[in-house]
């Protein structure tokens, strides 16, 4: 009896730990579960079965960026746990036979391109690219199965004509995410069209202007510009002066090459224009801005000595003392410079910019670089003992 009453026993305890036990052997929680290069009916068979959606991972064996979001996010626990509860995960490798075709039927053009797709086999959610930084692929990820949130769900919303603050952030959002720049500067442009003063003071709003409006020279930044007190009594002035200072920043950068900043191309009467704007008096770091507006319409356009001449006056006056990459703008005037001028009183305008630098930068990697420059000037400048020394001071920082 004794016998039997330990066997009932035994079975008993293994029924009741059995389902936890297949449980656990389930769920992963020291990284995303992925199925390998599957057979796509097989998957779209048991998200039929389960109701759950698919997450597809397109990558390439030689995707540097796949391999770091492989690496970084998906051993997160919190995201293993996530994804491999809520998910049927896969990846495919997008120049394989079946990821090839599967490339195809969704349109992936980038990797790496994560896929969010239905029971049904249809998209409804998409995140290009990597992004290894805080909760941002978490959050995004999450969107795909929270009620109303998912791409297909927020462009039907559209569609049915709902235009509501933060449907609309999310809207814009997803167009971000999913890699569609030109649509998204069609969407957030007819949007922000509507948008008046009031509008950019009511919290809600102003959410979607700091994150989409990007266009330094539109009338809804201007609107802004005019009004950036009122503005800021609502919703934050130092909240308003960062989107402006980082709004004309980037555009400056992108001017100084020729390059598109999100969607708006390169326009030589809006760099004009700019110039213009950033005369506006009280505007935040408004002399900073407007001598690097026009240093890099200098540069551009090979006026070297309104150039030469406006730098030493940035060096003398300290006008850009506080501006983080000040030491990178005047190596890179220097090199502008050094490329193209023959005129010794530009290569001596340049070279003191580069000893400046070199001078006064503390980071090893950046220094050895800026010597590089000073190298080339002083060569330029027939003082190739001085080249040389600076190439071998180049050298052994480097290796420091």
């Amino acid at each position: 009896m004794k016998l039997f009453a330990f066997f009932l026993s035994l079975v008993f305890f293994t029924l009741f730990h059995l389902p936890f036990a297949l449980f656990a052997q389930q769920i992963r929680y020291d990284r995303v579960d992925f199925d390998d290069n599957p057979s796509w009916s097989d998957i779209l068979d048991k998200a039929d079965r389960t109701g759950k959606i698919i997450f597809l991972d397109g990558y390439t064996s030689w995707c540097a960026p796949c391999k770091k979001m492989d690496k970084e996010v998906f051993t997160r626990p919190e995201i293993a746990n996530y994804f491999n509860q809520k998910f049927i995960n896969v990846k495919y490798d997008m120049e394989m036979a079946q990821g090839d075709l599967l490339k195809d039927k969704y349109g992936v053009q980038v990797f790496p391109t994560y896929l969010f797709i239905s029971p049904g086999g249809e998209e409804i959610h998409r995140i290009v690219g990597a992004h290894t930084g805080g909760n941002v692929f978490f959050d995004w990820a999450k969107m795909a199965v929270t009620p109303g949130r998912s791409r297909a769900e927020l462009e039907q919303r559209y569609r049915n004509g709902e235009r509501n603050p933060a449907m609309m952030f999310d809207y814009i959002l997803t167009l971000r995410m999913a890699g569609e720049q030109k649509k998204e500067a069609e969407i957030t442009k007819n949007y922000l069209s509507l948008m008046t003063k009031d509008h950019f003071m009511d919290k809600s709003y102003w959410a979607a202007a700091k994150m989409f409006l990007n266009n330094p020279t539109s009338r809804e930044f201007k609107i802004i510009i005019d009004n950036r007190e009122e503005i800021g009594e609502a919703v934050g002035l130092a909240d308003v002066d960062d989107k402006i200072y980082e709004t004309i920043d980037k555009q400056i950068k992108a001017n100084i090459s020729f390059q598109s900043y999100e969607g708006h191309m390169f326009d030589s009467q809006a760099e004009l224009d700019l110039i213009e704007l950033l005369k506006t008096p009280n505007l935040p770091h408004r002399n900073e801005l407007l001598a690097r507006a026009k240093a890099a319409h200098f540069v551009r356009n090979g006026d070297l000595y309104e150039l030469a001449y406006m730098v030493d006056a940035l060096i003398e006056f300290r006008i850009l003392e506080h501006y983080k990459n000040l030491h990178a703008d005047l190596d890179y005037y220097a090199v502008s410079i050094s490329k193209v001028a023959l005129d010794e009183l530009l290569l001596r305008k340049a070279l003191k910019w580069s000893e400046y630098v070199c001078t006064n930068e503390t980071k090893r990697s950046e220094r050895a670089q800026y010597l590089k420059t000073k190298a080339i000037l002083l060569e330029k400048l027939g003082r190739n003992t001085e080249a040389a020394a600076a190439k071998k001071e180049a050298a052994a920082t480097e290796k420091l």
